[in-house]
């Protein structure tokens, strides 16, 4: 059963402090710098006690979350990091979520996770999360509820600056927590900077640096933290949950996270912005604002980015930095005053505007807006990062040989925002894999193409290719066609196949040497030392669209034939004679056979309507010709058919072939055109339609169905008139051959039971006959009859064999059996025994069931001829069978030939079994000192004789047993 540590949970804790938490007593707290960042991080040390990731048997980092993260708003919930949302039904961006809702690793949403918010990997070496493992990696500080889906599309991404909601930031691949959590993210970061900062060579020495785990300008007074995390722990401060959860931790782990207890504690380390500060009140009392930044100006404009700088602000104090916004939303930040603006959308306008901040986060108001746009930039033919892997992704794989295929992963690639990667690691066989565009990239329709793509290798020596095809299928095993490399293109090999990555960036590389619609696709044939491929940010743009795509020398906005043929002379519209259709009968004029094609007449390839045609040559044209394929020679009529092609009785025979010329209408023919109307196969004289027996032996009168008395059955007996004697049989009446009838009874009209003499001598055998129909039957047995209408019974017949004979004399029917009365039997059998007691019996003769008895009790009643009992020696062995008079097999057990008593040593009573068939036997007993204490005879009982020595004391006594010849015996009193 898991062990739970009880701790007070309170309620609320206000935000400010009357004094320092008892925890941080004996520290210097009035250092500063680096020398306060080793106090604190001794401290940390010093009073962490560890739990568990996952434990069945203790407080584990499950159980820990449930109580330090828990919902003030609804106790069975616990509070996600990164969440902001629990209306909008969809699970990723709850913000809280039932305690009981843990992840389980089935692969369900809804459910909750913890996010180790210094991301595991992120940390040298990575922290290791596993069951009953105590180490950084379950140091609960960092580790925080989370949606399984949020916290997987963070991945390990670093922090970056944002605003608003959760989410991925495409300018860098980073990750923004959201505005409620960045201050929670800045502090755990902190502390595990402060708790881990050793050299990295081990678990021990784990070092979480800041600046591995977010991005932005590094400080100088400590080049391992970034200006990040500071401005969050002044811009999101400390909430009451946050400081809760900070109380909650402490009496679990031991330690605390200072810069829950006091922000401030960060701006004496690191500097920057003015935290808040929870102990000593040095709240800066600045209130004063910078000036407004004024002259905004852009410069370097393009089509997916532009500068800007403005005059510097003035203060009080001292300006830190200023908040730069893109249409009114927070979107970076700078110290100097100018910025550069990156990733943004072609031909479209923005409106800047920036305030300035000083360091105790005073805010300018806000400057006057300046309005910029963005030039038109170059057509996109192909534009693909790789930050979706769903069904829009603009590449397929081909995989020709290996299970090492190009995947696509949401990180990796430039700026960890996704990429696609193909990693032939420990290949057992060579990787043949292709990567390709999903639809074809048309260079026909632009000009000035540019192709722009990131790769990455780290191991190996296999080479990565860039070919373009311009006959490939779009889903066929590319092998199967022509690949081409890309012109200006040549991918570097790894420097030295170590596990180094190398980056290796292609931007605005010319390829406008291609031609035509064509598929683009990085070819990957291992050489048995696989490389790592990564690819990203691939894009083709072109400068502008061709004016004349056909370079026929028509403008295209003029040119009604657009893809005329190289070479070919066109009119004033831009069209080739090939391309011409004069007739508009859908066939150019080049390939046009029939020139003058009424209009709206379907034509064949060559353009020839059936007007114009005469496919059988017999002058008439196909489309009023109704005999298509006359012979040649033959001649024809206006219709086009010759008499070879006519059927005038339209039975579909042609003339030429029908030698029934009148066939009635509507009546089926044969190959010769006559119908059953008009034949006789049986030359009877009677037409085949109307002929009710088609096969009249020839020369046999019919009557005017067409039947012969050979062909009829007027009785209906199964025998044909010609040859029927009796031609009025009753219906039903079994006849003979000549149609008469005849007496015949069912084969099983009798069921005839014989009965055995039950024993020898006993004379009582049985004949049992039942008859199933009713009739007046003799029966016939050893020459005496027996009359019955149903059933009939013999008795008291002797063992013999009979004939008996049943008759029905009015019917003259008689059926005759031979039947035999066994002669009765008596019990018989075999017996074997065992010296364990075992006797087994084979019964050879005897009726069952059979009952058993021993020494005159029944043991038990049995089916079986075979069975095995216990006995032992003398017991008398009975078997009966179900008939009294087929007698008793007995037999007495005889297991051994010497005295044996029972039991011995004994108490008082015992047994001496004795090997004999006497009635009795004398028997003299004798104490130890061999005085006779007894001299009787016993009666033996079932091979046994029966002795008491209740009253005599313990010790050794002798028996002396009278056989043959006396036999002594020692018996042990207890």
């Amino acid at each position: 059963m898991k062990k739970i540590i009880y701790i007070f949970i309170f309620a609320f804790v206000s935000p400010f402090y009357a004094q320092i938490q008892s925890y941080y007593n004996g520290l210097d707290l009035n250092k500063t710098g680096n020398d306060l960042f080793l106090e604190l991080a001794t401290r940390l040390e010093s009073t962490h006690t560890g739990i568990p990731y996952t434990s069945s048997s203790s407080t584990d980092v499950w159980d820990a979350c449930k109580l330090a993260d828990e919902d003030p708003e609804i106790s069975t919930n616990v509070l996600l990091i990164y969440g902001f949302n629990d209306d909008d039904g969809i699970p990723d961006t709850d913000r809280t979520r039932n305690k009981d809702l843990q992840d389980t690793g089935s692969g369900d949403s809804g459910v909750w996770n913890r996010e180790h918010v210094f991301a595991k990997s992120l940390a040298i070496p990575s922290l290791v999360a596993e069951p009953d493992l105590i180490n950084p990696g379950s140091d609960v500080h960092n580790l925080r509820p989370a949606d399984r889906d949020r916290n997987s599309e963070r991945l390990n991404r670093k922090f970056t600056d944002g605003s608003g909601n959760s989410g991925i930031i495409s300018s860098n691949g980073g990750w923004y927590p959201g505005d409620e959590w960045k201050g929670d993210i800045a502090r755990i970061v902190m502390y595990m900077y402060t708790r881990y900062h050793g050299d990295g060579s081990k678990s021990s020495e784990t070092s979480c640096l800041p600046i591995n785990v977010g991005y932005g300008t590094t400080l100088a007074v400590d080049s391992n933290m970034i200006d990040l995390f500071l401005n969050w722990n002044v811009e999101d401060p400390v909430s009451t949950f946050e400081a809760n959860r900070n109380e909650v931790l402490y009496g679990i782990q031991g330690n605390r996270n200072p810069f829950i207890d006091n922000p401030y504690l960060a701006t004496l380390i690191w500097g920057g912005l003015i935290a808040e500060d929870k102990w000593w009140s040095n709240n800066s009392s600045d209130t004063e604002a910078p000036s407004v930044p004024t002259n905004l100006m852009a410069s370097n404009i393009t089509d997916e980015s532009f500068d800007i700088s403005w005059d510097a602000s003035t203060d009080n104090e001292n300006v830190y930095d200023y908040l730069i916004y893109l249409d009114g939303v927070y979107l970076q930040s700078s110290t100097a005053p100018s910025a550069s603006i990156i990733n943004l959308n072609p031909n479209t306008s923005y409106a800047v505007t920036v305030k300035a901040r000083d360091v105790a986060s005073n805010l300018s108001e806000t400057s006057n807006i300046l309005n910029v746009k963005t030039l038109e930039g170059p057509i996109i033919l192909i534009e693909e990062d790789f930050s979706d892997c769903g069904p829009n992704l603009k590449f397929i794989e081909y995989s020709e040989a290996s299970e090492n295929n190009w995947a696509c992963e949401t990180i990796y690639g430039e700026n960890n925002s996704g990429s696609m990667s193909i990693n032939g690691h420990k290949e057992d066989v060579l990787s043949k894999d292709w990567l390709i565009t999903k639809n074809p990239i048309d260079f026909d329709v632009t000009t000035g193409e540019k192709i722009s793509f990131y790769t990455d290798a780290a191991y190996g020596s296999t080479p990565l290719e860039l070919r373009y095809s311009s006959d490939y299928d779009g889903s066929g095993n590319p092998i199967d066609f022509t690949w081409i490399t890309v012109p200006n293109i040549t991918i570097p090999i790894h420097s030295d196949g170590s596990g180094t990555e190398e980056v290796y960036i292609f931007s605005d590389v010319d390829i406008s040497a291609i031609t035509g619609s064509v598929y683009i696709a990085f070819k990957y044939y291992s050489d048995g030392n696989p490389t790592r491929w990564t690819v990203d940010s691939f894009e083709i743009t072109a400068e502008e669209e061709n004016e004349d795509i056909d370079n026929d020398g028509v403008l295209n906005i003029n040119d009604l034939c657009p893809n005329t043929p190289e070479g070919e002379e066109v009119d004033a519209n831009g069209c080739s004679n090939g391309q011409l259709d004069d007739d508009n009968d859908g066939v150019q004029n080049s390939n046009d056979l029939c020139a003058n094609t009424p209009e709206g007449e379907a034509v064949n390839s060559e353009g020839c309507s059936e007007s114009e045609l005469d496919d059988d040559n017999d002058g008439i044209m196909n489309n009023v010709d109704l005999c298509p394929n006359t012979p040649e020679g033959e001649e024809v009529d206006a219709n086009g058919c010759s008499n070879g092609q006519l059927d005038d009785d339209n039975d579909g025979v042609q003339n030429s072939n029908d030698l029934c010329a009148n066939t009635p209408e509507g009546e089926a023919v044969n190959s010769e055109g006559c119908s059953e109307s008009q034949l006789d196969d049986d030359s009877d004289g009677v037409m085949n339609n109307v002929d009710l027996c088609a096969n009249t032996p020839e020369g046999e009168e019919v009557d005017s169905n067409g039947c012969a008395e050979s062909q009829l059955d007027d009785d209906n007996d199964g025998v044909f008139n010609n040859i029927d004697q009796c031609p009025n049989t009753p219906i039903g009446d079994n006849v003979d051959s000549l149609g008469c009838s005849i007496f015949i009874i069912a084969p099983d009209n009798f069921n005839i039971e014989v009965i055995s003499e039950t024993c020898p001598n006993k004379n009582n055998g049985q004949i049992i006959i039942s008859a199933n129909e009713t009739y007046n039957y003799v029966a016939t047995l050893d020459g005496i009859d027996y009359n019955f209408s149903n059933n009939l019974t013999v008795e008291s017949l002797a063992p013999d064999t009979y004939e008996l004979c049943i008759a029905i004399p009015e019917n003259n029917y008689e059926q005759c059996y031979i039947v035999e009365v066994a002669e009765g039997t008596i019990i018989s059998a075999k017996s074997s025994e065992t010296k364990s007691g075992k006797t087994t019996i084979n019964i050879e003769q005897g009726t069952a069931p059979y009952q058993i008895f021993i020494n005159g009790e029944q043991l038990f009643e049995t089916l079986s001829s075979s069975f095995t009992i216990d006995a032992k020696q003398g017991d008398l062995i009975e078997i009966k069978t179900a008939i009294d008079c087929e007698g008793v097999f007995a037999k007495t057990i005889e297991l051994f030939n010497v005295l044996k008593v029972y039991p011995n040593p004994t108490t008082g009573s015992f047994e001496i079994a004795v090997p004999t068939s006497k009635n009795e036997v004398t028997i003299e007993l004798y104490n130890v000192h061999s005085q006779i204490i007894s001299v009787r005879n016993y009666p033996v009982s079932y091979g046994k004789v029966y002795l008491n020595l209740e009253n005599k004391p313990t010790g050794i006594y002798i028996a002396k047993v009278y056989l043959d010849k006396p036999i002594t015996l020692k018996i042990i009193k207890e």
